[in-house]
């Protein structure tokens, strides 16, 4: 389960190569610039494999690049049922090498988000080290692994003792593959972080329809779906949150099937569902805000 990072690039220079790298590293699909019209234009309903993605307002035709991240599972949590300004970060990525104690960083992160390359140190070192240091968030890049094929595999980012303790480290923390760490870190780039969440889903299916995927009738009864699930959650009520996103599921697979949905539009909201449907199970269900 992994996040979404939006990347907006705050120089020209590089973007035909970012773009292109961009493009080249992602395993979520891209949609139609019609999307975008009525939509936040990072948004992206696609959300992918990941908790999080990361998207660039760099255009090549009427394509956004994309990149996919999993959340830590002892930072802040972004991603669940949160709402408002909870589900969403924007800052500007500076690079600070490897992160570890006694490490010289290479940039200030105080009120940005910090860059860090995986190795030496674990990763709570890492991310304790750049909140310590005014990051409001981190993002870890793989290193080169012993095999060159693991550079850009996602993994999902432990504490020291191996137990999930969302919140430990009270800012959010992700981790990217080699190859989109590089790409940050070419550059100075501002990111937007949505995480998949109900407020998520909700403006996936709002896509869709403004896309003329789905219909009014199809699109009305899954955001209904959504709020109802969003409202249980809200009430502490997180059984029945899960049974309506179960029921949400079987809805969009129903669609796919019926040949409404295509493959792509069905997984990123299907594994965005997962993710959300994780994170309203103990021991996220205690740290909500």
């Amino acid at each position: 389960m992994h996040s979404f990072v939006t990347i907006k690039f705050s120089t020209n220079r590089y973007r035909s190569l970012l773009v292109a790298l961009i493009l080249a590293a992602l395993a979520i699909p891209l949609f139609a610039a019609s999307a975008f019209a009525q939509q936040d234009p990072y948004f992206d309903p696609s959300l992918g494999v990941g908790d999080s993605i990361i998207r660039s307002d760099v255009f090549v035709g009427d394509k956004q690049g994309r990149v996919t991240a999993t959340e830590g599972l002892f930072t802040r949590q972004m991603s669940g049922w949160l709402s408002g300004g909870a589900e969403v970060q924007k800052g500007q990525v500076v690079l600070v090498g490897r992160g570890c104690i006694g490490d010289t960083y290479l940039a200030n992160p105080a009120g940005k988000i910090a860059l860090i390359e995986r190795g030496v140190c674990t990763f709570q070192e890492k991310i304790t080290g750049a909140y310590n240091a005014g990051a409001i968030g981190a993002i870890v890049y793989n290193n080169n692994r012993p095999n060159p094929a693991d550079n850009d595999l996602l993994i999902r980012m432990g504490p020291a003792n191996g137990i999930p303790s969302p919140g430990l480290v009270p800012i959010p923390g992700f981790f990217v593959g080699r190859t989109n760490g590089l790409i940050l870190a070419a550059t100075p780039v501002g990111v937007k972080i949505q995480a998949a969440s109900f407020r998520a889903l909700k403006d996936g299916v709002q896509a869709l329809l403004a896309s003329g995927i789905l219909n009014r009738q199809q699109a009305g009864s899954l955001k209904d779906e959504i709020s109802a699930a969003s409202n249980a959650a809200d009430r502490g009520d997180f059984a029945t949150a899960v049974n309506v996103i179960e029921q949400f599921q079987a809805d969009i697979l129903a669609l796919r099937n019926a040949g409404v949905l295509t493959s792509a539009d069905w997984t990123g909201l299907n594994d965005a569902a997962n993710i959300v449907i994780n994170r309203l199970t103990s021991p996220f269900t205690a740290y909500t805000g």
